[in-house]
């Protein structure tokens, strides 16, 4: 009997992550989720740990045994103009965006070498090869993520590691939900920007995401998917 598939998922408290963690729940998987703050009601072991502190992530990851996925989904977003953007706040989004990324696929690299084929699935952005105003710290981090995946992708290849990356587009999680309520994001110019014309829900996007941890792309290795209602096909208007 081939026994479960053992998923590491950060950033699993809520949004793209939470979803992510319970379609692959859904499928069998044994599920870790790390988070900044642990629900014990997620419905899978969470440990709270920030992904800015390497240290930390490495402590987390000292009893994860083998591990076959590992899906980066912890990030923030603070939108501000280039111009008065605050150095905290900048720092902030590259710490936990990027270098939170960094460090988890780090401290997780023994546990998916031990499993022999080992995945890193890191969530980028559309925002990474289309940004806006206001933007300049995200569309950094997440332009950062898919590159940093690339090298991913050949530095752990010997020890059969794959890592890939996925640019999903504008989703309906509560960070998205809670930009518009604030008047941050225009959600009817947000719609028209869409050809599909709505916001990706969480559970479609987290299906997407979990397919391609399948047998199907066991040969994608240092690429990004875009996922994003056709946005990047549209260009300019």
């Amino acid at each position: 009997m081939t026994a479960p598939r053992r998923v590491l998922v950060t950033g699993a408290g809520s949004g793209i992550g939470l979803a992510v963690a319970q379609v692959f729940m859904e499928q069998g998987a044994e599920v870790i989720g790390w988070d900044l703050v642990a629900d014990p009601t997620a419905g899978f072991p969470m440990t709270a740990v920030d992904v800015r502190d390497a240290d930390a992530l490495k402590r987390a990851a000292e009893g994860l045994g083998r591990l076959d996925v590992l899906v980066t989904c912890a990030g923030i977003a603070r939108r501000a103009s280039a111009i008065d953007m605050r150095a905290e706040d900048w720092q902030a989004v590259l710490q936990t965006n990027l270098s939170g990324a960094f460090y988890s696929c780090q401290a997780a690299f023994p546990a998916l070498a031990a499993s022999g084929a080992g995945l890193i699935v890191n969530i980028a952005s559309f925002i990474a090869h289309r940004s806006g105003p206001g933007r300049a710290s995200y569309a950094a981090a997440k332009a950062g993520v898919v590159a940093m995946t690339e090298v991913l992708a050949l530095d752990f290849a010997a020890a059969s590691v794959r890592a890939i990356s996925v640019s999903p587009g504008y989703t309906r999680t509560r960070m998205v939900g809670a930009a518009i309520e604030a008047g941050r994001l225009d959600e009817h110019h947000l719609l028209a920007s869409i050809p599909l014309g709505r916001l990706a829900e969480p559970r479609e996007m987290a299906q997407a995401i979990v397919a391609l941890t399948g047998p199907a792309f066991h040969y994608a290795n240092g690429t990004d998917f875009v996922i994003d209602g056709g946005i990047m096909a549209q260009g300019v208007q």
